[in-house]
C-alpha cells in the first residue's frame, strides 16, 4: 500500500533527477486538473488529454528550461546593424536560424532527454510514463505547401476540425505547465513564469505515478491592461483577446488567440519588411525585467508606452 511518506518521497527523487538532468524549473498537477476548470472551462480536444495515452494517468509532470536573456535579445540586438560576413538580403533569415537553434532547438533536444531520464525512473518503479516533443508535429501533406499545411486546405475546414491546421501538437505544454503551477498564460498567448517571463520552453510527462501536486499561481504574473506591449507589437494582427475573460482571474487557459497562418507570413519579407522577427511578442516583454536590447522598431513602442504611462 502506498503511504503520504511514498508519495512525498517520489515526488522529491523526481523532481530531484529532473533538475540533475537540467531542468529549471519543475511542476506537479494532479490528473483532476484537466478537466474543465474556472474561468474559462476550456477542455482537451479529443485525443489530446493526458488520459488518451495513458488511460490510469495521476500526474503529468511540468518541466522547463529558459531562453537564456542574450539569447533572446541577440536577433534584436543586430537586425539593425550591417553584420560585416552575412549578406543584407539574408540577414533577417540569418538571425531567425541563430535564435531558432540556440532559443528553440536546443532546448527542445535538452527536454525531451531530461523527459526520458525521468520516463525510465518512473517506469522502473513501475509506473507506466510518456513523454511528448517539445515542438509541434508538422506531417508532410502531399502536395501541398508549407504555408498550405499550416494554414489547412480551407479556413473553413481550419473552423469545422482544428484552430490549429494540420500541425496538431498531442498535449498542450502551456496547458499543463499552468496546471502544474509553473505560470500562467499571458496575452501574448504564451505561458509566463515569475522566473522568466515568456522566455522559456516546457515539456509534458504523463505517468501513473502518484504525486504531490504543486499549487497553482496565485497572483497573475501578466500585467494585462496596465502593459499590452505584446499585442501592440504584432503587425500582423495575430493575437487577439477572447471576449470572455475575466481579466481578474489567474489566467489557466489562453486569454488570447493566435492565428497561425498570419504569424507565419510574418517572415515573407517582400510582403512585410517590418513585421515581426520571430517573437517580437515574447521579446518585448517586461516581466520580470526589461529587455536590454531591442530593435529600432521595439523600441519605438516601449517608448511610446512610456510616454503614455507618463
Amino acid at each position: 500500500m502506498t503511504t503520504k511518506n511514498d508519495v512525498e518521497k517520489l515526488t522529491q527523487a523526481v523532481k530531484k533527477l529532473a533538475k540533475q538532468e537540467g531542468a529549471i524549473l519543475v511542476g506537479v498537477a494532479p490528473i483532476e486538473r484537466f478537466d474543465p476548470i474556472p474561468p474559462l472551462f476550456d477542455r482537451a480536444p479529443r485525443g489530446h488529454d493526458p488520459r488518451d495515452f495513458i488511460s490510469n494517468a495521476r500526474s503529468v509532470i511540468s518541466i522547463a528550461q529558459p531562453i537564456l536573456d542574450a539569447v533572446m535579445e541577440a536577433p534584436a540586438a543586430l537586425v539593425d546593424k550591417d553584420v560585416e560576413m552575412v549578406p543584407p538580403d539574408v540577414k533577417h533569415r540569418y538571425l531567425e536560424v541563430l535564435y531558432n537553434v540556440t532559443g528553440h532547438r536546443t532546448q527542445d533536444f535538452m527536454l525531451e532527454h531530461i523527459a526520458q531520464v525521468v520516463g525510465q525512473y518512473l517506469q522502473r518503479k513501475g509506473y507506466r510514463t510518456m513523454f511528448f516533443p517539445t515542438t509541434g508535429m508538422h506531417p508532410q501533406m502531399p502536395g501541398m505547401t508549407e504555408r498550405e499545411i499550416w494554414e489547412g486546405p480551407s479556413r473553413q475546414w481550419a473552423e469545422l476540425y482544428s484552430p490549429f491546421r494540420y500541425t496538431f501538437g498531442p498535449l498542450s505544454h502551456r496547458h499543463a505547465a499552468t496546471r502544474a503551477g509553473l505560470g500562467e498564460f499571458g496575452y501574448n498567448n504564451i505561458v509566463l513564469t515569475k522566473e522568466f517571463g515568456p522566455r522559456q520552453r516546457f515539456n509534458s510527462i504523463i505517468t501513473e505515478a502518484e504525486l504531490v501536486p504543486d499549487p497553482l499561481i496565485a497572483k497573475p504574473i501578466c500585467l494585462r491592461d496596465k502593459c499590452i506591449l505584446c499585442l501592440k507589437t504584432c503587425p500582423m494582427g495575430a493575437i487577439t483577446l477572447r471576449d470572455n475573460v475575466n481579466k481578474s482571474q489567474i489566467f489557466i487557459d489562453t486569454p488570447a488567440k493566435t492565428d497561425a497562418s498570419l504569424c507565419t507570413r510574418r517572415t515573407d519579407r517582400a510582403l512585410y519588411p517590418k513585421a515581426c522577427f520571430y517573437g517580437d511578442c515574447n521579446r518585448i516583454c517586461p516581466i520580470p525585467t526589461e529587455p536590454k536590447y531591442l530593435s529600432n522598431r521595439l523600441r519605438s513602442i516601449l517608448e511610446t508606452r512610456r510616454k503614455v504611462k507618463l
